[in-house]
C-alpha cells in the first residue's frame, strides 16, 4: 500500500505537525499521497467530492476525531476504500492508532501488515406523503430528536409496518453495532461487537416505566412516524448531518445499507479490551 489520501481536520491542534509527520513517513517508504483542501460541507453535507480523490488510491487516512472518520466514511463509501483514523481528539474509539504513535503506525501500514474490518451502516430516507425529502447513510447512528428550544416530542415506532410502540420522548437512536459505543452508550443502551449485524432502537427518556432499548436483525425496516408537533420542533441526524423543519406525519425509514465502511486495523486486540481501556481513559 503506498498511495493515500489524507483528509486532516483542521480545527484540531497540531493537525500541521502531524501532517507533515505523516507525510515525511509515508515519502520516506517510497509512497504518495494527495491532501483534501477543503475545510467546510457543501449543499449535500459532504466535506469530500469522491471526484477530488485520486484513481490510483488506496486508502483513506483521517487527521482528527471519531466524527472525521464517520464523515469520510459517509463521503467516501461508494468508492470502496479502507480507512485508517489517527486520532487527534478525545476518546477515538474508531481511529486505530495515536498522534504519538503516528511512525510506528504508519511504518506497519506501508509494509502492508494489516487487515481490514468491514462495519455496516445504515440507510436513512425522510419521506413525507410518499415523496422523498432526504436521504443518506450513517456509520454510527440515525437520531429523530427536538430541536435545542424544546425536548419532549411524540412519535410512532414501527418494525416492517407494525406499530411497535408510540412514544412521548427526548427522542430514538437507530444505530449500528459501531455506533453502539457512541450515543446509544450515553443512553444506557447495549454494546455490540463492531462487525455485528444488527439495529439497535434505543428512545431517549421515554414517558414510561419501561425504557428498554430493540436490538433487531438486519434484515429489518425501521420507521420511525413524527406525532402531533404542539411546542416541539423535529430533527433528523444522519451521524453528524442534520435535517430540520419536520411536519406530522412524516416518515423517518431506516435500513441496513448496501454500502459498508472499511475500517484498517494494525491488531487484532480484542474489542472489549479496547473498550476498557478507551472508557477509563474517557
Amino acid at each position: 500500500m503506498k498511495h493515500f489520501y489524507i483528509i486532516a481536520n483542521t480545527q484540531k491542534t497540531g493537525v500541521e505537525e502531524c501532517l507533515s509527520e505523516l507525510l515525511g513517513v509515508i515519502r520516506a517508504y517510497g509512497g504518495e499521497a494527495a491532501v483534501s483542501g477543503k475545510t467546510g460541507r457543501d449543499k449535500d453535507g459532504k466535506y469530500t467530492d469522491t471526484g477530488d480523490v485520486p484513481k490510483d488510491t488506496e486508502c483513506i487516512i483521517t487527521l482528527g476525531g471519531d466524527g472525521t472518520i464517520l464523515q469520510a466514511a459517509r463521503d467516501l463509501c461508494t468508492l470502496g476504500l479502507p480507512i485508517f483514523g489517527i486520532n487527534l481528539g478525545h476518546m477515538g474509539f474508531l481511529a486505530e492508532t495515536e498522534r504519538s504513535d503516528i511512525r510506528p503506525a504508519m511504518e506497519v501500514l506501508l509494509q502492508d501488515r494489516y487487515y481490514i474490518e468491514e462495519r455496516m451502516m445504515l440507510q436513512g430516507e425522510i419521506r413525507r406523503n410518499g415523496q422523498l425529502l432526504h436521504q443518506d447513510v450513517s456509520l454510527n447512528d440515525i437520531v429523530l430528536h427536538a430541536d435545542a428550544r424544546s425536548r419532549v416530542i411524540s412519535f410512532d415506532f414501527y418494525v416492517n409496518n407494525a406499530l411497535t410502540s408510540s412514544y412521548q420522548a427526548d427522542g430514538m437512536i437507530i444505530a449500528t453495532p459501531t455506533g453502539s459505543t457512541a450515543y446509544n452508550l450515553s443512553a444506557g443502551g447495549p454494546i455490540v461487537m463492531p462487525e455485528g449485524k444488527m439495529i439497535l432502537a434505543t428512545p431517549l427518556n421515554p414517558h414510561t416505566l419501561i425504557s428498554r432499548s430493540i436490538v433487531l436483525p438486519p434484515d429489518v425496516e425501521v420507521k420511525l412516524i413524527v406525532g402531533e408537533r404542539a411546542v416541539s420542533s423535529y430533527v433528523v441526524s444522519m451521524d453528524s448531518t442534520s435535517f430540520d423543519d419536520l411536519l406530522p406525519g412524516d416518515e423517518i425509514i431506516v435500513r441496513i445499507s448496501s454500502l459498508r465502511a472499511l475500517m484498517i486495523k494494525l491488531r487484532r486486540d480484542s474489542f472489549l479490551d479496547v473498550l476498557k481501556k478507551k472508557l477509563e481513559t474517557s
